[in-house]
């Protein structure tokens, strides 16, 4: 599936509350055949689950079972799928030309989605207690105002990710249809007190694109250390955590 590989500019660990907390964030990602411009390292290793939104009859939409990946609405237009771009409403990723996934939906009248996610019944195959801590995004066009929100088993709020963030963090421009500084493969690895079950795609106003979604259970984690004696360099950034309800 690897066509390329490239490396990130930065790799950052995002601290939380404290260090033991922390969310090490890399941009390295490799070109797919498939047309998809860009996809996780990771695809392919038996510990990742990839979503491509492309169902085998050629058709947009969730290739996983509800059985064990539950998508729903928590607020707002909800998710919709789509190839190409249409002004006002969605952009493709750059260089992608598959279909991928964005809210709110066209249609739904309303400027702002919140869609979770849910890997409760992955999980339950994986083991008690199993969790995820690796989550990987091609996220198109990204802009201020879309968010990640992560949950634990509980409900909880463990990390809500900014596009803020990602943006400075990469030296982005919001909004850019074709830059690479804004079309950009995000890889999220969670230390163990972080680790997740279900996130939502946040956004509040139009709108969110994504694409090649990989989470994985027990994936190594980089030590940030180590990224900068190769030359990645690493920054700490405050995460607000909040333990709010979903």
């Amino acid at each position: 599936m690897k066509k390329a590989i490239y490396s990130a500019i930065a790799a950052l660990a995002l601290v939380s509350a404290s260090a033991a907390q922390a969310v090490v964030v890399t941009y390295d990602y490799a070109t797919p055949t498939d047309n998809s411009g860009k996809t996780s390292q990771l695809a392919g290793q038996s510990n990742v689950f990839v979503e491509t939104f492309d169902r085998a009859d050629g058709s947009g939409g969730i290739t996983w079972t509800s059985n064990l990946v539950n998508v729903t609405t928590v607020s707002g237009g909800g998710l919709a799928f789509a190839q190409g771009s249409m002004n006002g409403v969605y952009a493709a990723p750059a260089g992608n030309t598959t279909n991928f996934a964005y809210g709110p939906a066209l249609g739904s009248g309303v400027p702002n989605a919140e869609v979770n996610f849910n890997y409760a019944g992955l999980l339950g195959t994986l083991g008690t207690n199993a969790s995820l801590n690796y989550f990987g995004l091609y996220y198109g066009s990204i802009d201020t105002f879309n968010d990640v929100k992560f949950y634990n088993a509980n409900g909880d709020i463990i990390q809500t990710v900014t596009g803020t963030q990602l943006i400075d963090m990469f030296n982005g421009v919001s909004g850019g249809q074709q830059a690479d500084s804004s079309n950009i493969y995000v890889n999220l690895f969670f230390s163990p007190a972080e680790q997740f079950t279900s996130f939502s795609f946040s956004t509040t106003a139009q709108a969110f694109e994504v694409d090649n979604l990989v989470v994985g259970y027990q994936v190594e984690v980089p030590e940030p250390a180590s990224l900068a004696l190769l030359g990645l360099g690493f920054a700490g950034l405050g995460f607000a955590r909040r333990r709010n309800r979903k």
